[in-house]
């Protein structure tokens, strides 16, 4: 089926030319309209896709910029074939660069203008397909953008109540002080840290890095921050002091059992500690956390012990808790895998001796840390960098 619409409209101010058009497209079955010249073929072509037009070369000179600029957008907005004389027969290639779905030349039977008839009425329905195509592609855009906007909105959000849910920092309490940062890589951050101290006596922290970016794995944190909120704030109402000098025993347990019975998928990895401030005892427990917690006193830095798997995998593991005396002035640093895009080394083992050596005189605050680490300057971090310090006596 021809997808060729309406009468073809001739383009001629000869009369003589024109009839002999008109002529050859009603031998063929096509009737036709007439205009004297370009600017009137808008006013009587109802479809620009399918409604062919043709132009007379003879009245179609290409002598300038602006002659040969207005030809190929009327071969852009209409389906155009020219007609050509003999004396313009050797004008027909520069028709087709300009845009021209075909020619017609001088002499040219029925069958040959049928021909011609089927090539430009392909070229129709492929322009109508591009048309077509076009159109649902703008569609789809502008859909794709407000969907992007609303998304931005639910991230911004999403940001604002995981900032809201953020301890304060910095954060003292005696010669001791806490303070964070964390550095996303998107709005939302899988990074997450708590810390608080309790009956004036306990320093309860934690520092966990859930698996993956973005939306879930910022929901993740939600939950974690409510699930060991529950479980301070109960030892508090209830100044359970042993379970406090006991801590963070049994916690990470409890996060994973958690975790895993959300059916989520998601796991984390998590540095967790208690400090008492009266005997600067530190209880710590890892489970899987990247950089090991680092302990700096003496203008020296040293990686803390302690392993353990992440949480949110493995059902009934357990995870041993660490205990240290800390001296009266120390600093301890906690830091998120992240930390390692911004080290120039390229082996893991370079950029873990590196670290010790930028923070061994650089840990008295968070910005004097951040500052080493050149944080402040990483503009589209590929991970979360997040930061936790604890000072004593500085």
């Amino acid at each position: 089926m021809s997808k060729l619409k309406g009468p073809v409209i001739l383009v001629d101010h000869d009369d003589i030319g024109l009839n002999r058009l008109q002529v050859d497209f009603k031998a063929v079955g096509q009737q036709s309209l007439t205009a004297a010249d370009i600017q009137s073929i808008a006013a009587i072509c109802d479809d620009p896709l399918s409604q062919l037009v043709v132009l007379r070369a003879k009245n179609t000179p290409l002598d300038t910029d602006q002659q040969i600029d207005a030809l190929r957008t009327i071969c852009a907005d209409y389906l155009v074939v020219m007609a050509l004389d003999e004396a313009d027969q050797h004008r027909a290639t520069e028709f087709f660069r300009l845009g021209a779905a075909d020619v017609l030349t001088s002499g040219q039977s029925a069958k040959e203008l049928t021909l011609t008839l089927a090539r430009v009425d392909n070229l129709a329905e492929t322009r109508r397909r591009a048309s077509q195509y076009s159109t649902e592609l703008e569609k789809t855009n502008v859909e794709l953008q407000e969907s992007l906007r609303l998304l931005k909105q639910d991230q911004l959000a999403g940001l604002e109540v995981q900032k809201s849910l953020m301890p304060e920092s910095p954060l003292a309490f005696g010669d001791y002080e806490i303070s964070h940062s964390i550095t996303p890589s998107l709005y939302l951050s899988g990074d997450f840290v708590g810390y608080n101290f309790v009956l004036d006596r306990y320093l309860l922290f934690y520092f966990a890095d859930v698996s993956g970016h973005g939306a879930s794995s910022a929901f993740v944190t939600v939950l974690l921050r409510f699930m060991i909120g529950r479980v301070i704030r109960r030892h508090m109402l209830e100044k359970d002091y042993v379970a406090l000098a006991q801590a963070p025993e049994g916690l990470v347990e409890h996060i994973n059992n958690q975790l895993l019975a959300t059916g989520l998928g998601k796991h984390l990895t998590i540095v967790a500690g208690s400090l008492d401030t009266e005997t600067r005892q530190l209880r710590y427990v890892v489970g899987a956390q990247q950089p090991q917690p680092i302990l700096i006193t003496d203008n020296k830095a040293r990686y803390l012990p302690g392993k353990g798997k992440p949480a949110g995998i493995f059902e009934d593991a357990n995870w041993t808790v660490e205990q240290i005396h800390l001296p009266e002035r120390f600093a301890l640093v906690l830091l998120s895998d992240g930390v390692y895009d911004l080290l120039p080394n390229k082996e893991l083992v370079q950029k873990e001796r590196t670290l010790l050596r930028y923070l061994s005189t650089s840990s008295g605050n968070i910005d004097q840390l951040k500052e080493a680490l050149f944080i402040d300057y990483i503009e589209d971090p590929q991970d979360d960098i997040s930061v936790l310090l604890l000072t004593g006596g500085m």
